[in-house]
């Protein structure tokens, strides 16, 4: 899966990354947020439990040139999670709430959480606030132009995506 440009613009706009932060991807698929957070000046750990979804994530850091800040860890998580040093920031893309509740308790200054299915909302949303972060979300989806057969555009539905945001009070940076 990749996040969508709409929607990794707005979790890397939150996640904050710059040179000197540690940026964690969880579920990280093709890599897509946390290499975007490495162009910005970031050190990511991309996580994955999938092999080749972890081979994706190394060959698109390197096709963007972040190659050496993208570090990729092979592995389920929470468990693998226990292993990496603590991250300033943690985006979500997958694994579920006991995922999102292993992050937290690590104590990173900002969290963002994508999510697809509607039934997580709620609960990621109580985690959030349950370990202290001011929380906030969005449902982002975007329309883009796609060609007609008689040379018209229409408008074609992306398929949306709930997005939580949390941030510790006082650490924000």
């Amino acid at each position: 899966m990749i996040t969508k440009a709409e929607v990794r613009a707005y979790a890397v706009a939150r996640l904050a990354p710059r040179l000197g932060r540690l940026v964690w991807d969880v579920g990280a698929g093709s890599g897509s947020v946390g290499i975007e957070c490495a162009t910005l000046g970031a050190a990511v750990v991309a996580v994955d439990d999938d092999p080749a979804a972890c081979a994706l994530v190394g060959r698109n850091a390197a096709r963007h040139g972040v190659g050496h800040a993208v570090r990729v860890v092979a592995g389920a998580a929470p468990p693998v999670l226990a292993a990496l040093p603590d991250p300033d920031a943690v985006f979500v893309g997958g694994g579920g709430l006991a995922v999102i509740e292993a992050a937290l308790a690590r104590r990173p200054d900002r969290a963002v959480v994508a999510l697809a299915a509607l039934d997580r909302v709620a609960s990621a949303l109580a985690l959030l606030r349950g370990h202290g972060y001011r929380a906030d979300g969005v449902q982002l989806s975007a329309s883009r132009l796609a060609d007609l057969p008689d040379g018209s555009v229409r408008l074609a539905a992306t398929r949306p995506v709930v997005v939580l945001t949390g941030e510790l009070p006082g650490r924000s940076s």
